[in-house]
């Protein structure tokens, strides 16, 4: 159950039926269902024009009775919990595909009786089920964020009185009474009492305040009237009448839309991964029953016989330790991230970010500071032969110092305390004391009303000064309707035309401006000045920006702003200045697509809008990162494959986030990029490993049995398995570079790669088998010619031969993981001391088995035979190094377009090369094809053509 009215930055969230079903709103305000209008809530049980024409009626509340009736129509206020039963979610970790092919394994084992095998298996099988588990418990502990802890009361209208009522009861059609600093508990709207401030900046992104009830919406009746569930009512006392609760409402649409969304149980990479392992454990599988058909009909193996030998090409199959080390790797970067910021609730996010395209940011507390910050500088306008600094101290002297909460006058306050060199507000106030004294009741606060603050104070000497901040055009001529002190300024006429310039243009700019006026010893009021305020960018953003382009992936803002202070912005961080309005996101189609790749950013977005652009670009083929901070931003975050909670998000965006930010900015995802990229090449090097030795062994195996009538020890098998599999665990703390580009994995190119050198391992250990007898000691060549020279089929190999080939696999294959983990000479790049001390390690046991074991166990080797097929197994090495570079080169160049998600993104990776270091987000023109723009613009209508404005600068790529 959820409290929809929780705590003050948590409360609230995304409400995206109703935006559509308000542009379905007859003139009078009622719903009007359209045939293709996505379902809206339910309606409340009261039609939105007796506002006006019944707001007595509405005023006196609902009776018991009426209050059941709709209980039972609309439920309570609240979102119902689905919570997985533990139970349940614990055996879920045996049901994937990996799980499923080591239960048959072990299935096997159990039937032939091969208990040593059998109980290996098992503890790995349930140590990985034991870490799954807990890591989605983990999961789920931060989805529990969403819930209230506490019961909160409000008082309610119920039968002709006003009584506390717990919000959970709340039901449409109640009238709230509603004070400063309460939580709006449920969507409502406005009926009477005071001009109210809301704060909204959980929903929409606005730093300021809303006034309501305010001039309605162009075609929206009574949404000046409106009070979104979340909101807090910042000022003044009302009366409003509920509309929408429980999942109809803003925080109910939210949930819904984080549920349809889904978890991301899988990431890219894994799933490539698992398809991968699949088409391996397919042809093993079709290599068991031919093996099988093969001993059993034609060579008439005995039965125990060839279940061993198909056991032992099962395990040699399965990566029966792949799901510990992906666990292990993303843990262990995920404790990496978390030193540089970043807390990670879903480990696939780790995999996702490595292949993320574009990051969809927010703007305010993530590319900015979120605090409002008054500009004295050049900026600012003088009049009236003042200065900017006597300007910005009149604007201090009409600041209340004791209201710090109030983002206009601490900004003020601020900016005068860095003007002064004071090494605080209160500093600064202080020694401001000693200049100018307060006239008794001669501060005047701001209202609603009167849009201004005023000072009357005496100077040091004497002088007589009355300040006065707020609106420009209130500070110029006063509203003649309010109550507070009236003035026009001095040479209005002439004066009013040059600040009303100053002010657009300081619009334009992305600035919301502050007049000041001052009269001097009870004379006319004169116009004072201009201060531009802004909330800045961040110190680091520029440069972050730039650092997160340069690894080729796009950055967007998305922001609920106005569309100058976004564009603003975008300029002073070298963003690029096309930031659009929402009103390009309809109606949808191939002109609406392209603008969106185009595009900058967007501004005056609505939660529908953000999570309407991820779509786009997922639709795409594009892996999206989306950042935010309040309920407004949770669906969105769900929606992307990244979704990233920044610094002192709402509990709702870190509940719908794969990341949360414990530090200020977007610094943590550069290195989540990093370290992404980084445990990408990590699993990369794992998996094409896995899979070469599986080739190699399975192939081997094939081969011995059908051409030399040989079969080959089954614990062999299964302590090469499995022994390299608990060694290899390891690579997650391998020394990585990151990639300077996303990676894009494919089933292709993964299998292509790894069963080409898996083929070549293959080669290598057949020829030992075939020429050995040339160069190693007598000891292998008598074990040879007894071996083939066996006239049954299915014997055993010769002991000697069986264990010195043993120790070639065994070498080879674990050498093998120093060339998987680079493109290059394995030689080329220092691997971590974790890696190398536990392959030696392992190795050297090896070694000595193979030397010293006892003579029951195996035949034990000439000294001189193990240092030959160590020269051999290095000397091949080499040899795949050279095939492997050769290969990757190839592949680079004539990889097929069709292996990708979406065809177009071939395109995009042959021509990323190409693009310039200072990427802006026309590179994302680029990652569609360039040749599917042009096609696309050739066959749009020329008013939508020109609309999209590509020029030649936004395809940076050869055609």
């Amino acid at each position: 159950m959820l409290d929809l009215a929780c705590s003050a930055r948590g409360s609230g969230s995304v409400f995206v039926a109703l935006l559509s079903a308000e542009n379905n709103m007859t003139a009078n305000g009622d719903y009007q269902k359209m045939d293709d209008a996505p379902v809206g809530p339910l309606p409340p049980p009261f039609a939105l024009s007796k506002l006006n024409d019944d707001k007595e009626g509405l005023l006196k509340g609902l009776t018991d009775s009426e209050v059941a009736e709709l209980v039972k129509k609309y439920g309570l206020n609240e979102v119902p919990e689905h919570k997985e039963p533990l139970w349940k979610m614990f055996l879920k970790q045996f049901t994937g595909p990996m799980q499923i092919m080591i239960e048959c394994a072990a299935l096997l084992c159990f039937l032939i009786h091969n208990w040593p095998d059998f109980t290996i298996i098992m503890i790995l099988l349930l140590t990985n089920g034991t870490l799954g588990f807990f890591e989605e418990m983990n999961a789920q502990a931060s989805v529990d964020a969403l819930k209230a802890g506490l019961e909160k009361k409000m008082p309610v209208k119920r039968n002709g009185k006003f009584d506390s009522i717990p919000v959970l009861q709340v039901v449409p059609g109640d009238v709230l009474f509603m004070r400063g600093g309460d939580i709006v508990p449920a969507d409502c709207y406005w009926m009477e009492g005071d001009p109210c401030q809301v704060d909204e900046a959980a929903l929409t992104g606005e730093s300021l305040p809303v006034k309501v009830p305010r001039k309605d919406d162009d075609g929206k009746p009574f949404s000046g009237r409106q009070m979104w569930s979340g909101s807090i009512l910042k000022v003044g006392e009302c009366q409003a009448v509920v509309s929408h609760t429980g999942v109809n409402t803003m925080i109910g649409e939210a949930a819904k839309a984080i549920q349809e969304a889904g978890g991301k149980d899988i990431g890219v990479f894994e799933g490539k991964i698992i398809e991968a392992a699949q088409v391996l454990i397919l042809i093993t599988v079709l290599v068991v029953t031919f093996l099988f058909n093969f001993m059993f009909f034609i060579q008439s193996v005995p039965i125990t016989e060839v279940l061993e030998m198909s056991l032992s090409l099962v395990i040699a199959s399965v990566p029966v330790a792949l799901p510990m080390v992906m666990k292990v790797t993303l843990s262990i970067g995920a404790k990496e991230l978390a030193d540089e910021g970043g807390i990670v609730t879903h480990l696939t996010a780790l995999e996702e970010i490595a292949s993320m395209k574009v990051l969809c940011s927010d703007k305010t507390g993530t590319l900015t500071t979120a605090q409002m910050t008054v500009y004295y500088d050049d900026t600012a306008k003088p009049y009236s032969g003042y200065t900017r600094e006597q300007v910005l101290e009149f604007a201090s002297l009409a600041s209340n110092d004791a209201n710090k909460d109030d983002p206009i006058d601490s900004a003020v306050l601020r900016a005068y305390a860095k003007m002064k060199g004071a090494s605080s507000v209160d500093a600064a106030v202080e020694k401001r004391q000693k200049d100018f004294t307060l006239d008794k009741d001669g501060f005047m606060g701001f209202n609603p009303i009167v849009k201004r603050t005023c000072a009357a104070v005496t100077a040091s000497d004497g002088t007589k000064w009355f300040c006065a901040k707020g609106m420009v055009d209130v500070i110029l001529k006063t509203n003649a309707d309010d109550e507070g002190k009236q003035w026009t300024v001095e040479n209005y006429d002439a004066m009013s035309k040059e600040a009303h310039k100053a002010d657009a243009d300081l619009g334009i700019s992305g600035f919301k401006t502050l007049g000041v006026a001052v009269s001097k010893n009870g004379g006319p009021m004169q116009f004072a000045g201009i201060l531009p305020i802004m909330d800045p960018p961040r110190h680091d953003t520029k440069e972050t920006i730039r650092k997160i382009k340069e690894s080729q992936v796009a950055v967007k803002m998305i922001t609920g702003d106005h569309h100058n202070i976004g564009k603003e912005l975008a300029r002073q961080i070298d963003l690029g200045t096309d930031i659009r309005t929402p009103d390009c996101l309809q109606p949808p189609g191939d002109a609406r697509d392209l603008i969106v790749l185009q595009a900058d950013g967007f501004a005056k977005v609505k939660p529908l809008d953000k999570h309407e652009v991820v779509s786009v670009l997922q639709d795409k083929g594009l892996v999206v990162g989306m950042t935010g901070d309040g309920v407004n931003d949770a669906p969105a975050l769900a929606k992307a494959q990244i979704g990233i909670a920044v610094h002192g998000a709402t509990d709702a965006a870190k509940s719908a986030g794969d990341i949360v930010l414990t530090r200020d900015g977007l610094s943590p995802i550069y290195t989540a990029i990093q370290i992404s990229r980084r445990i990408f090449k990590r699993l990369k090097s794992y998996v094409i490993y896995r899979i070469c030795i599986t080739v190699q062994v399975v192939f081997f195996l094939a081969a011995l049995a059908i051409f030399y009538n040989l079969r080959f020890k089954a614990l062999y098998i299964i302590l090469l398995a499995l022994f390299h599999d608990l060694q290899i665990v390891t690579i997650a703390y391998d020394h990585q570079i990151a990639g300077l580009k996303p990676e894009t994995p494919t089933v292709l190119g993964l299998l292509l790669q790894s069963y080409s050198m898996g083929m070549l391992m293959f080669a290598q250990t057949m020829l030992l088998v075939s020429c050995g007898h040339y160069f190693l000691s007598d000891k292998y060549a008598d074990g040879y010619f007894a071996s083939v020279g066996a006239t049954s089929a299915g014997t055993e190999m010769d002991k000697y031969m069986e264990t010195t080939i043993f120790l070639q696999i065994s070498n080879s294959s674990a050498i093998l993981i120093f060339s998987a983990r680079t493109v290059s000479f394995f030689f080329t790049s220092m691997p971590a001391w974790q890696l190398t001390f536990s392959t030696a390690l392992g190795q050297i046991l090896i070694n000595i088995w193979c030397l010293w074991a006892p003579s029951g166990l195996v035949d034990k080797l000439e000294p001189m035979d193990v240092a030959l097929v160590w020269l051999y197994d290095i000397a091949w090495l080499l040899f795949l190094d050279v095939v492997k570079m050769f290969a990757g080169r190839i592949w680079d160049k004539y990889k097929p377009a069709s292996i990708d998600r979406n065809p177009a993104l071939a395109a995009r990776d042959r021509n990323s090369r190409r693009l310039s270091n200072n990427l802006r987000p026309s590179y994302m023109l680029a990652q569609v094809g360039g040749q599917e723009v042009d096609n696309k613009l050739s066959q749009l209508p020329p008013g939508q053509r020109n609309s999209v404005r590509l020029s030649r600068n936004s395809r940076q790529f050869k055609k």
